[in-house]
This record gives structure tokens, sequence and C-alpha cells, in this order.
């Protein structure tokens, strides 16, 4: 052989070996870990698997494009149901045995509390979109927390902005016995009294989660015959109540508002159509106000042959800032992220978004809107839509600061 040859077929050898070790590399680049801790059996199981679909698109798109600083993404399930423990235990374990960088998901306000002790022991960025207590970011915030929904004060105000547009003056209550519903209750209470509403209570009901009896509470509602009845059970507990108040009337013999447009699957029109409800991210409404929207709408309609409800949203929502913050910082360090999540612009579902650096919330609106049935959806949707803005809600950076040094004020 001809010593050129020889030169050339040395080269392309070289060079062959080099390519090969450069793609081995990329191969053996190890996966960033993530986890999802959420509560797939209980009663937040339907928003949770619906959340949990939005996750995993997510990590798809972000490994279909190359990953994330040259690295996959792997995401890793959890189910703490609805045991605040569990969650704190679960939450851990994948800190410190897995060695996930954050964690995503969420469920009733005491997991949550529980999870995000675990994520400020062990320093790594919790996102939550699933449960919601002001207590969360306000008097238990830390450095390591953010909420990707309203919190409960920020959703009850925009709740009493929009009821004072209406005529009722009577109002009847049913709601969950724990620290979500009791807050959310005192904090209406607090807001009508702010405004001067003429506001009366005739009835209040409470139930444990989980409950599956509504008799007592219904007999209860019936008989003080509120103008309006706040509904602030969700659900599993939703569907029970539905299901044995329809039959009694009581949606004909008031006006009730509450969660119900958060009843994924919901194919059979088990809503009263055209009551007034709250959305944390109405998908047909956002999907005509936002290119980016209509286009998760779409892809999450083929992978999965359904439509988004409010905590998906805000489940994708949180996804997208994480992806930013890593990408701004150059790392996926849990401090860095977090450190760069304070104060992170990013264009989400719900449009040009912001997280307060203060308590790590996003500037989520809250939404009203009437139920509606459309031929082209099997599943309720909002009409007539009301957008309350953050800045129209949130405490004020002063307020958020005074709460925290003066808990339980």
């Amino acid at each position: 052989m001809k010593p050129i040859a020889v030169l050339i077929k040395t080269a392309s050898m070289i060079l062959a070996a080099l390519v090969l070790m450069t793609l081995n590399g990329h191969a053996q680049e190890k996966p960033i870990k993530i986890g999802f801790v959420g509560d797939f059996v209980d009663v937040s199981q339907a928003y949770t698997r619906d959340s949990f679909n939005a996750a995993r698109l997510a990590v798809m798109q972000i490994n279909d494009s190359g990953g994330l600083l040259g690295r996959p993404v792997e995401l890793i399930k959890r189910d703490g149901g609805n045991t605040p423990q569990e969650h704190y235990d679960l939450t851990a374990a994948l800190i410190k045995n897995e060695g996930v960088v954050a964690v995503f998901g969420g469920a009733s306000s005491p997991c949550v509390l529980k999870a995000s002790q675990a994520c400020l022991e062990q320093k790594v960025p919790y996102l939550i979109s699933i449960g919601n207590s002001q207590s969360i970011v306000v008097e238990n915030g830390h450095p390591f927390v953010f909420l990707f929904e309203p919190n409960s004060w920020m959703e009850s105000r925009g709740f009493s902005i929009f009821a004072t547009l209406m005529p009722w003056k009577r109002y009847g209550w049913l709601g969950p016995n724990y620290s979500w519903g009791r807050d959310v209750m005192k904090y209406f209470k607090q807001h009508f009294a702010e405004i001067g509403a003429p506001i009366e209570w005739s009835v209040e009901a409470w139930h444990p989660v989980g409950a599956g009896d509504f008799e007592d509470s219904i007999r209860k509602i019936m008989d003080t015959k509120p103008d309006a009845l706040i509904l602030a059970s969700y659900g599993e507990d939703l569907r029970h109540f539905i299901q044995q108040a329809s039959p009694r009337g009581l949606f004909d013999r008031m006006v009730v508002f509450g969660w119900f447009s958060l009843l994924p699957g919901d194919t059979t029109h088990f809503l009263p159509n055209g009551i007034w409800t709250l959305s944390r991210g109405p998908f047909r409404y956002l999907a005509q106000k936002y290119p980016q929207t209509r286009r998760f709408v779409d892809n999450y309609h083929k992978q999965f042959n359904g439509f988004p409800q409010g905590f998906t949203i805000c489940t994708y929502d949180s996804f997208i800032a994480w992806q930013q913050a890593v990408l701004q910082t150059g790392s996926a360090e849990p401090a860095a992220v977090a450190e760069s999540l304070k104060g992170l612009n990013f264009n989400g579902l719900r449009g040009p978004s912001y997280i307060r650096a203060i308590d790590g919330q996003m500037d989520c609106p809250t939404y009203f809107g009437r139920v509606t049935y459309l031929p082209e959806y099997p599943v309720a949707v909002l009409d007539s839509v009301i957008e309350v803005p953050a800045e129209k809600t949130w405490l004020s950076e002063t307020d958020v600061l005074f709460r925290r040094q003066n808990p339980g004020s």
C-alpha cells in the first residue's frame, strides 16, 4: 500500500474512533433526575394523574429536543396518597437515595407542607402545582419552595371580588375541615368585611377529607335557604356531593359556585350546566389567547386523548420555569436553580409570567366562568371567563414579611 493511502486510512480510523468516543461520551452522560410526588389513589387522584401526564409530556419534549444541558431528564414517580408523612418520607428518599435535583407535584396542603419541609432540609427546589394553602409560601415559606397556583388567600380574594359583582346576599358554605378549607373561609369573611359587602352567612357545613356521606350537610344547607352556596369541596368529595345533592334538587333552589371545572374525565355531563366556577387554568380560554397554550393543548390531546385541566396547566408551567432556570444557571445544581427561580420571568401557558422572589409565588391569575358543554369537547369548558390578575389578589411583600414574623396574625 502506498504511504499516502496508509496515512489516509490511519486518519480515517482515528477520526472514526474520535467520533465513536464522542458518541459514547454523550450516551454515557448521566441523566438529570427529578421527582414527582403526588396522590394517585385518594381524594386528589384525578388531578394528580392529569398533572403527571403534563410532567411526562414536558420531560418527553425536553428529551426529544436533545435533553437539558446535553443530558437526558429522568422523571421518577412516587405515590404518597393523602398521607402527609408519606409525602415527607418519599420526598426525602428521592433526594437522598435517587439524587433528584427537583421535586414536582403535590396533593392536599398538609401533604405539601410535609414534603416542603423535606425539600428545605435537603435544599432542593419544590415546584408545587397541587395544594395551595397560603401558609406553604407565606408562614412556612422558605428559599426552596415555589407555588404555580394562586394560593388560598389569592383565590378567596379573587372569589370575593367576583361575588361582589353578583346580586347574592345570603351565603351558605360547604368545605373540607382542614387547614386549606378553614383558611379559605376565614379569608372570605375577612375580604367581605374589608370591602364592606352586606353579606350574611346562613350556614357553614364542614366535612372531613374523603367523606362519602353528605346527607346531613345537604339538609342543613337546604333548610337555611341561602341565595348562593360556596362549594369548596373538591375531587372525589365533590363527586360524592353532586351525586347526592342533585336528586334532592339543591342546584335548582340556589346559585352554587365553586371549583367545579376541576373534574378531569367528566364525559357524562355530570356538572350542572351554566353554574359559575373557579379555575386555575381554563384550557379553552387560554388556548384562544396564547399560541403556546394552543400547541400544548393539541399535544396533550394527541398524547393522552384528553384535555388538560387547571392543575395540569399549572404543572406544565412549573416545568417551563424549571427548565428555563436550569438553562439560565447553566447547571441543574439544586441551590443554584432555586436561586435562579426567584424573580424568574418566563412565558408560560398563562402568558408572560413571573415568580416573586420573596415567597416563590407565581403571579397566577384567578379565573371565573360558567360551565358549558360544547359539541367539540367531551368535557365541560368555561365560557364568559373573568380573569382577576395576581396584582389584585396577592399579599404585598410587606404583608408576607409581617405574617412570617407573626404567624397566626
